[in-house]
C-alpha cells in the first residue's frame, strides 16, 4: 500500500470506529439498564430518608420512606389494599378495554372511508378536547356512585388518544401495500386483518399505551369523588384523616401498577410485532 493510502485508511480508522463502520450500535459496557435503575430508586430513598433522618423536611407533609414501609405493613396487613387494588384495576380494564375495541375499530372504519369520516370526524374532534374530568358530575348523574362512574371515565379519557393514533396509521399507510393484496384478490376481511391491522401495529399501540396512562389517571379522579372503593378512595379518606403515608401509599400504588402495565403492554407489544 501507497503512504497516502496507508494515511487515508489510518484517518478513516480513527474517525469512524469499526462498530459504527460495520453499522452496529455501540453499547455502553459495565452494568445492565435495569440495574442502574435500581440503583437510582434505591439512591432516591436513601436521600430522602436521609432528608427526613435530618429534619431537612417536614415528615407530616413529607413522611420519609421508613414511614411508608410502616402504613404498607399496616395496610397490607389489614387486607385493604388488596381490595382497593383488586377495585382499581377491574375499573380501569374494563374502561379500558372497551376504549381499545371501540377506538381501534373507529380509527379503522373512519381512517379507510373518507365518506364515513365526513360525518363523524367533527363530533369526535369537538369532544376530544374535553376532559375527561369534566364529564364526572354528568356521569354520576348518569350511574350513580360505584363502579359506573369510573368505568365511564376511563373510557372517556382513553378512547380518544387511542382513536387518534388508529386514525393516522389507517390513513397513512403505504398505498402499494394495499394495491398488492387487491391484485393478490385479497377481499375486505383480509385486506383489514392481514394488511391494515398488522401494517397499523406500530402506530397503534404507542396510543394504547397513552390511553391506559390516561384511564389511570381518570379512575383516580372518579374515585376521589364517586366510589367507595379503589385507591383514589383511599386516597382521599387518608387525606381527610389527615394520614399523609397513606396518601403516598396509594400514589406510589398506583404508580408501581402503572408501570408494571405498561411493561406488560410493551411485551405484547414485541410479541405482536416479531417482525419490527
Amino acid at each position: 500500500m501507497s503512504q497516502p493510502a496507508a494515511r487515508s485508511a489510518a484517518v478513516t480508522d480513527v474517525s469512524q470506529p469499526p462498530s459504527l463502520a460495520r453499522g452496529r450500535v455501540i453499547r455502553p459496557q459495565g452494568l445492565r439498564p435495569a440495574t442502574r435503575g435500581v440503583i437510582g430508586i434505591v439512591g432516591f430513598f436513601a436521600v430522602w430518608q436521609l432528608a427526613g433522618s435530618l429534619g431537612l423536611i417536614n415528615e407530616f407533609l413529607l413522611p420519609p420512606p421508613s414511614a411508608l414501609a410502616r402504613a404498607y405493613y399496616e395496610a397490607i396487613s389489614s387486607g385493604e389494599l388488596f381490595e382497593n387494588i383488586a377495585a382499581s384495576m377491574m375499573r380501569v380494564t374494563i374502561g379500558f378495554l372497551l376504549a381499545a375495541f371501540c377506538g381501534v375499530t373507529l380509527g379503522i372504519v373512519l381512517g379507510w372511508s373518507t365518506t364515513i369520516a365526513d360525518f363523524f370526524k367533527p363530533i369526535i374532534e369537538g369532544l376530544r378536547p374535553i376532559p375527561a374530568i369534566a364529564w364526572t358530575p354528568i356521569a354520576i348523574l348518569w350511574f350513580g356512585i360505584g363502579n359506573g362512574p369510573g368505568y365511564f371515565l376511563v373510557f372517556i379519557g382513553a378512547i380518544f388518544p387511542i382513536f387518534v393514533n388508529t386514525f393516522a396509521a389507517v390513513r397513512n399507510i403505504d398505498r402499494n401495500q394495499i394495491n398488492a393484496a387487491l391484485c393478490l384478490g385479497a377481499n375486505t376481511k383480509l385486506l383489514v386483518f392481514d394488511v391494515l391491522i398488522p401494517a397499523s401495529l406500530p402506530v397503534i399501540f404507542p396510543g394504547l399505551r397513552i390511553g391506559l396512562g390516561i384511564g389511570w389517571m381518570c379512575v383516580v379522579a372518579a374515585e376521589l369523588i364517586a366510589a367507595q372503593s379503589g385507591l383514589g378512595y383511599a386516597i382521599q379518606q387518608s387525606r381527610v384523616l389527615m394520614q399523609t403515608p397513606n396518601v403516598l401509599v396509594g400514589m406510589i400504588t398506583i404508580g408501581v401498577i402503572g408501570f408494571v402495565m405498561n411493561v406488560a403492554m410493551g411485551q405484547i407489544e414485541r410479541r405482536l410485532m416479531k417482525w419490527k
